[in-house]
Parts: C-alpha cells; sequence; structure tokens
C-alpha cells in the first residue's frame, strides 16, 4: 500500500500541471454571468454557469479579467454597441483555463469574448419569443383595451432616481394639468428585472389608475434584455390596464414594446398621455366654439322672428283696441241701464221681505211672552211648596238631634267616666286597684282613685 503523503503545494503543482495538460491552448466557453464585480484594481470577477440552471447551479466556472486584458475586450465590446457585461447575460468568451494555487480553485483567466454569439442568443431568443406570442393572439391584447379619454390617473413603473424617471415625471408636470402618479420602484435591469417588473404590474393592474407607464432610458441591448423576456410580455397581455411603454432609444424596439402601446423614449411616453388630455381638452374647446356659435345663430334667429311678431302684434293690438274701445262703450251703457233696473227690482223685494219679517217677529214675541209668564208662576208655586216641607223637616231634624246632644244628656244625671289615657270605662273589670278615673258630669269633672275594696275615694 503506498503511504505517499504530498504537501498541499505539491498537490497544487500536481493538479496544475494536470490542468495544464488538460487545456494546453485557451478555449472558448459559453454561460451565463453571475455576481460579477469589478475591483479598484480594475480587474473584473465573475461567476460562468449553465443558463439553464437556477440558482442552486451545480456547476461553475470562477473567471478573473485581468485589467491588461480587459482594455482589449471593451474595445470589442464598444465596438459592438449592443453587448454590456453584466449579470445575467449569457456570453461565449475566450480563455485559458488554470489552477489558482492560492486559493484551490480552477479558473478561466477570460481575454477575448464573442459579441456575435451573444446578440445572435438574444435575437434568436426574441424572434421565437414573438412568434409564440403571435400565435397565442397575445400581441394585441393588452392594446385592444380601449384608453381613457382623459388618462390623469397614471401608474408608473421605473428605477426610481433614475433619468427616465426624472424626464417622465418633468414632462408631466410642465403640461399644467392635474396628474395623479402611482410610482412603483422596480429593478429595470440585471437577474431581477424580469421578477421586479412583473410583480410591479401586478400591483398596478388592482390599483384605480387609468394607464401604467414601463420606462427605462438607453443602453446596451444587453442592459435591455429583460424586457424580451417572456414573463414580462405576458404580464403586460394579462393586464387588465392599458400599458404604455418608453424603453431605450429611438432604435430600440423590445418585445415588451410590441406587446404593449410603445412610445420611442420616457420623453416620448409622457408627451402621449400629455397629448392625449391636450386633444380632449381642445375637443372640448371645439364643442364649445361651435355651440356658442350654434347659440349666436339661433338667438340672432329668434331675435329677428321676436321683432317681426312684435311689430305685427303692435298692429293688430292697435285696431283691436279702437274696436274693444267701442265695444266697451256699449257693453258699459247696456251693463248701466240693467244694472239700475235689477238695484230697483231688488229693492222691492227687500221692502216686501222686511214688512213680513216685522210682522212675524211681533207675534211671535207676543207669543213667548204669555209663555214665559205661564212657566213663571208654575216655578214660583212649585218653590213655595217645596221651601215649606224643607222648612218643617229641618226643624225634626233639629228637634232629634238635640236630645242626642251629651250636655243635655249630663243635664238628666248622667255620666260618662275614662282612665288616665282617656278610653271609656263600661265594665268595672276594665279597671284595677288603684286605677285613677276621671268622671265628667253636668257640672264638671271628678278625679277618683280605685281602692282595694273597691270605696272610691275623691280626689
Amino acid at each position: 500500500m503506498d503511504r505517499t503523503t504530498y504537501t498541499v503545494p505539491e498537490v497544487a503543482a500536481v493538479v496544475g500541471q494536470a490542468v495544464s495538460r488538460a487545456f494546453p491552448d485557451e478555449i472558448w466557453v459559453q454561460g451565463e454571468i453571475r455576481d460579477l464585480s469589478r475591483a479598484s484594481s480594475g480587474h473584473v470577477y465573475f461567476t460562468l454557469v449553465d443558463p439553464e440552471t437556477d440558482d442552486n447551479a451545480t456547476a461553475m466556472l470562477p473567471v478573473t479579467l485581468f485589467q491588461s486584458d480587459k482594455i482589449a475586450v471593451n474595445r470589442v465590446l464598444a465596438r459592438s454597441g449592443a453587448v454590456r457585461m453584466t449579470d445575467g447575460v449569457e456570453v461565449r468568451i475566450r480563455g485559458r483555463i488554470s489552477h489558482y494555487a492560492a486559493r484551490g480553485t480552477v479558473q478561466l483567466r477570460m481575454t477575448w469574448i464573442d459579441t456575435d454569439f451573444t446578440v445572435g442568443k438574444l435575437a434568436a431568443e426574441r424572434e421565437r419569443l414573438i412568434r409564440s406570442l403571435q400565435a397565442r393572439g397575445l400581441l394585441e391584447m393588452n392594446s385592444a383595451i380601449p384608453v381613457a379619454p382623459v388618462p390623469l390617473r397614471v401608474g408608473l413603473i421605473t428605477s426610481v432616481g433614475s433619468a427616465a424617471h426624472a424626464d417622465f415625471v418633468d414632462e408631466l408636470a410642465r403640461s399644467g394639468y392635474a396628474w395623479e402618479v402611482g410610482v412603483v420602484d422596480a429593478r429595470v435591469q440585471g437577474p431581477d428585472a424580469v421578477a421586479d417588473v412583473v410583480g410591479a404590474l401586478g400591483v398596478l393592474g388592482g390599483r384605480v389608475v387609468d394607464v401604467i407607464a414601463l420606462v427605462r432610458g438607453g443602453g446596451a441591448q444587453t442592459d435591455l434584455a429583460a424586457f424580451d423576456a417572456e414573463a414580462i410580455a405576458l404580464a403586460i397581455a394579462e393586464c387588465p390596464i392599458p400599458v404604455l411603454t418608453g424603453i431605450g432609444h429611438e432604435i430600440d424596439v423590445s418585445v415588451a414594446d410590441l406587446v404593449a402601446r410603445n412610445y420611442k423614449t420616457p420623453t416620448a411616453c409622457a408627451a402621449g398621455l400629455v397629448g392625449a388630455v391636450a386633444s380632449f381638452v381642445a375637443a372640448l374647446d371645439r364643442v364649445a366654439a361651435a355651440s356658442a356659435r350654434a347659440a349666436g345663430s339661433r338667438l340672432a334667429l329668434a331675435s329677428a322672428l321676436l321683432d317681426h311678431a312684435t311689430s305685427r302684434l303692435q298692429r293688430s293690438a292697435a285696431a283691436a283696441g279702437s274696436q274693444a274701445v267701442r265695444s266697451l262703450i256699449r257693453t258699459e251703457e247696456r251693463v248701466g241701464r240693467a244694472g239700475r233696473a235689477l238695484l230697483a227690482h231688488q229693492r222691492r223685494r227687500t221692502d216686501d221681505v222686511s214688512t213680513h219679517l216685522h210682522r212675524a217677529a211681533q207675534h211671535q214675541l207676543l207669543a213667548a211672552t204669555s209663555e214665559l209668564d205661564r212657566l213663571t208662576m208654575s216655578v214660583q208655586s212649585s218653590a213655595d211648596r217645596a221651601t215649606s216641607m224643607a222648612t218643617a223637616r229641618l226643624e225634626d231634624l233639629d228637634r232629634r238631634l238635640s236630645l242626642l246632644d251629651p250636655a243635655m244628656v249630663l243635664a238628666r244625671g248622667w255620666s260618662i267616666t275614662r282612665n288616665v289615657a282617656g278610653n271609656l270605662v263600661t265594665d268595672p273589670g276594665d279597671v284595677a286597684a288603684g286605677s285613677v278615673l276621671r268622671t265628667t258630669v253636668a257640672a264638671g269633672e271628678i278625679t277618683s282613685v280605685v281602692s282595694a275594696d273597691e270605696e272610691v275615694t275623691n280626689g
């Protein structure tokens, strides 16, 4: 059994030699950039992973782009104008595989980049997605939703604080209209951009807004790659509110632009909204002016008709007035004669009725006086009899009452005995020896004490 023991440097040397033998020359590697960082030294570090894997990649390759090689790489990137190295971009790069003993890792030292590969991949994926959306009828779905005539309530998706944000808001503010802008901050570049934009569309889709504006400034084609993502295209197509886009520069057209109502830039997107409101206001002004002209024409016609009718009425009134005066005079004469005859007739009838009423009243007064005298005599007779009977009854009651007067009873020799409590004594058994009694007689009161042998002692 081999018991050879290697030192760490020896192992590193063996691994380095094995890597060098396996990859003696530079190689091309394709993958998706993750965790890109730029050091203050000018070096660039990132990791390549399989674009088909999720965040838990099973294989990754560290990549280093030294400052000395970065100059040439940046030159080719600048010439393409469409590719920028950033997280989420799929690239094909060339470099040398080596073993970095200080960290014990195998890495790729990058020396070149194939920009045509990245552009071609983006274009191919974009065309595939457009065909798929077209086949499913999704390209025109959101565009078919009518925009409100006065879209003053705007939901804005952008990177807050960016130039695109400032340009859009400033364009609206300078219009002078009463905008209501609700902003949802979202990343618009990098691996998190797709999820952020889709989430923002979901949030604003549930709010009360007239339109949703998705804006971002210009950049390389790879910077705008998120807006070619299928998830964003589906979110726009299925959004219940009209979506407007202003993404990149005038030459940039993303899949999101094709699914939504497309404007060339963020400023143009805001200007489109301002134009819609201005068109509505102008239409209102035209309607108001047309209404004013129509009202003026009708008023002038009505005034002319009124003047004509007034003239005719004045002439008719003058003729009718003369005839009416003559008719009135004749009528007044007839009414005067009839009135005087009717007045004389009414006076005669009044005199006849007055005489009849006077006679009837005298007859009724005599009859009433006779009846009143008879009733008075009858009432007086009845009253005298009742008074005599009441007097006799009263004298009898007075006599009977005097017989019950206690003073009269005491005068006949009767007496009343009470104990000290004032109670009547009616039975000898009600008192005991030593009890004090008070006896009332006609002449006064006697106080006595009951003795033991029932002899009474005067007090």
